[in-house]
């Protein structure tokens, strides 16, 4: 993925939204993805596929994204999103933290589509340390064997946030 590529894309099939990660999901693209999949929302627009086909790698600010978009769509009894041809090395991230249970897996063929890059711009810093604990702060509330995991970082995102003058 190089500088202009965002490695969120986007398509549309009838009712379905169809995003894909390509290359690392990471903090540095976390909040493109949310920033739609909300939007999408609020537009009463609630089908989701993610082709996960050509993502290599999630790091735990993603992976925490996922799951809290994972359970707003579980509050609000809205159908799971479908993660599409999954790895078993990115599987094996989301069942390590156990956010799995958040998302439906599925095997297809070809997720054929007529993709486009989700553009938007970069959050400012405090924006960034903000959703970066928001992630964190989600992986344990879906499983406290994850607050071992990341209570180093939550602390250190929340004194951050603390130094910015932010609740």
């Amino acid at each position: 993925m190089d500088k202009a590529n965002s490695g969120i894309l986007v398509a549309e099939e009838k009712e379905v939204i169809l995003l894909r990660v390509d290359g690392k999901g990471t903090h540095l693209t976390s909040h493109l993805f949310k920033r739609y999949v909300l939007q999408c929302l609020t537009e009463n627009r609630k089908h989701f596929h993610v082709d996960l086909s050509q993502c290599s790698y999630m790091d735990s600010t993603f992976l925490g994204m996922m799951a809290g978009i994972g359970i707003k769509m579980k509050q609000q009894s809205l159908p799971a999103i479908k993660l599409v041809n999954i790895n078993d090395r990115v599987r094996g991230m989301f069942e390590s933290l156990g956010i799995d249970h958040l998302f439906e897996m599925i095997q297809q063929a070809n997720v054929a589509a007529n993709f486009s890059e989700v553009q938007g711009g970069g959050d400012s810093k405090d924006g960034k340390t903000r959703e970066m604990l928001e992630a964190h702060e989600k992986l344990v509330e879906v499983s406290k064997a994850n607050e071992a995991k990341f209570r180093d970082v939550i602390a250190l995102l929340r004194e951050e946030v603390r130094k910015t003058g932010g609740s």
